[in-house]
């Protein structure tokens, strides 16, 4: 038997969506860094991963809105950019075409699933102040081509909103 990570399956598309935005944040990257020894992320890694269950995300992130409500809307955007991928979009519920790629209004989404995400895990502002400060790879590119750590400063600046109780609205982007 390998210890290699397996394929991951889900029963339907809103499930997919979830798993996406887990996978895919600085919460769960962080935290499979500090488990990796080497290059590859093991099936025990995968395992012992903070992987939250999808009925974790009816929880409301502020008052109203569920975690499932913002994150999924957000992941259709980034994802739906292509009519093959039509199937998953229309799981989603959405009939429309895809989403054009631009490239800030994608940062900003990015930034807000990060935020909302480390508001699920629980985790407080000098955490997520913490655990962006080890990237240093995203700080270099951020100081080079933007001449700040652009995107530790949006994702602590959306957690503060939704501290607040305030939902970033995607219409406004």
């Amino acid at each position: 038997m390998s210890d290699r990570a397996p394929t991951i399956t889900v029963t339907d598309a809103q499930t997919a969506a979830l798993l996406i935005a887990t996978l895919n944040s600085f919460a769960v990257d962080f935290a499979a860094r500090t488990s990796v020894g080497g290059t590859d992320l093991s099936f025990f890694v995968i395992k012992q991963l903070p992987v939250v269950e999808p009925s974790d995300f009816l929880g409301e992130l502020v008052r109203g809105v569920t975690y499932a409500d913002f994150v999924i809307p957000r992941v259709l955007e980034l994802t739906y950019t292509s009519w093959e991928v039509r199937g998953f979009a229309e799981d989603l519920g959405y009939d429309g075409p895809p989403f054009e790629w631009d490239e800030e209004r994608r940062f900003l989404i990015k930034c807000q699933l990060d935020a909302a995400l480390f508001h699920l895990y629980g985790l407080d502002r000098d955490d997520v102040n913490y655990i962006m400060d080890t990237f240093p790879i995203v700080k270099r590119n951020d100081e080079r081509a933007h001449g700040e750590y652009r995107a530790k400063r949006a994702i602590l600046e959306i957690y503060d909103q939704i501290a607040r109780g305030d939902i970033p609205d995607l219409s406004q982007e």
